[in-house]
């Protein structure tokens, strides 16, 4: 079968399916001694039902407690044996497994990645084992007082939607996992029309594919019926919530607005405003907050998600300092619905781009945006348009988006977490 390609900045993209519905991006670099290796599957914590919370997550933990011929730990040892790493992440949207390794031994970092993600062995024993390791986490992620806040914030935003739940789970459905449980969740997910194989970095295609077709390819591709994801209805009202604990020295505050989703038109403006509002010492909020001495920090950015998207910015402060930080930011949004400038956009523009140049040289950024292309829309056509939309974004555009989406005058919602005993 012929491979389709088409022209990226970090070289061409090769696409291929196999016959089992399995997906393959390659892209060969010359310029390189390394190469990427991942594997996306499109599961994440949005698609559990209430018993399931945290399962996505447990599973990616037990695919590393042995596998088909490879007992727990050999997986990790060959890894390091030829200087590889071997790494995993759950989002609430995906999961994916990855091997960075020197070339010349992509083709065993393949076969194990293959063992790693397609021929676990799941056994009840490392079940057990695991609930220790996962709670621990958990009890770490529950104590840190920022996380509660991020936490807490998505609760703030999302009444409906699965992306109010944390990725972790609770500790009652962590305790509750049945290896026929996770089984069942794994045949369901982790099967070839799932999934893409990912490989970036000094390769030959054809011996890819070759290596792809021997493994990945001989399993069998099951029809899957992805469960419906409920969406968020509009927010009508301005929500708010404060945090106390005595834990933090300074204040943490988000406020956030819901947005258009990633890969939609709009939604390259929105990097651009990102970019504007944040992005280094010239930009607006750094000058409002941090040159004036109210703020240590400031940030801006979306959660890229397919649907309910969330914009938001992100500051800590000393807490007297909350009205006034509150004032500016919002002080500095209407400014930028009168005021801006095509050639700030131009500069937010080259900015982006450039550093999209940048992290485009490493095998791993590639890959990885590849991957979460695919994740989120079962295809990498935005990998391959973000720079040109990119490139097509307008004053107009950006000022259309504040307009209809951020500001004083729409339905947000505000999370502040400060220390315990304070101001009032």
């Amino acid at each position: 079968m012929a491979i389709m390609g088409v022209q990226s900045w970090a070289g061409e993209v090769l696409t291929y399916t196999l016959k089992n519905g399995a997906k393959v991006y390659i892209v060969p670099r010359q310029d390189t001694k390394v190469v990427s290796l991942q594997v996306w599957f499109r599961v994440g914590s949005k698609f559990e039902n209430y018993k399931e919370k945290g399962i996505s997550h447990f599973l990616e933990h037990m695919l590393f407690n042995g596998s088909e011929g490879m007992p727990y730990g050999e997986i990790d040892k060959r890894v390091e044996s030829f200087g590889g790493h071997l790494n995993a992440g759950t989002s609430k949207d995906y999961t994916f497994y990855y091997i960075t390794a020197p070339y010349l031994f992509y083709k065993e970092g393949l076969k194990l990645l293959y063992k790693l993600t397609l021929k676990p062995l799941l056994l009840e024993k490392m079940v057990e084992k695991e609930k220790p390791i996962v709670l621990e986490e958990l009890k770490r992620s529950e104590d840190n007082p920022k996380n509660l806040l991020w936490e807490e914030f998505e609760k703030l935003v999302y009444k409906v939607s699965p992306y109010r739940f944390p990725i972790l789970g609770t500790q009652k459905t962590i305790k509750s996992f049945t290896r026929s449980e996770l089984l069942s969740y794994y045949k369901r997910f982790y099967q070839p029309q799932n999934m893409a194989i990912v490989v970036v970095g000094r390769v030959n295609p054809e011996e890819v594919l070759k290596e792809v077709e021997e493994t990945f390819g001989r399993e069998e591709g099951r029809p899957l019926k992805r469960p419906k994801v409920l969406k968020e209805p509009p927010q009508i009202k301005i929500r708010r919530k404060v945090i106390e604990d005595e834990r933090v020295g300074k204040s943490y505050w988000i406020i956030g607005w819901r947005v258009p989703p990633i890969g939609s038109k709009e939604y390259y403006a929105l990097e651009v405003l990102s970019e504007i509002l944040t992005g280094g010492k010239t930009s607006y909020l750094y000058k409002a907050l941090i040159d004036k001495g109210l703020a240590y920090s400031v940030s801006s950015g979306d959660f890229a998600r397919p649907q309910d998207n969330v914009f938001l910015i992100y500051a800590s402060f000393d807490e007297k300092n909350y009205q006034k930080v509150k004032e500016e930011v919002l002080r500095a949004l209407e400014e930028l619905k009168k005021n801006l400038k095509e050639e700030e956009v131009r500069k937010a523009k080259e900015k982006l781009l450039n550093s999209l140049i940048f992290s485009r040289e490493r095998v791993q950024s590639v890959g990885y945006e590849i991957g979460y292309s695919f994740a989120l829309f079962g295809n990498v056509d935005f990998y391959k348009t973000y720079e040109e939309n990119l490139k097509k974004v307008r004053k107009l555009e950006v000022i259309k988006l504040l307009e209809r989406f951020i500001g004083k005058d729409k339905p947000y919602s505000e999370i502040l977490l400060k220390p315990k005993g304070g101001d009032k």
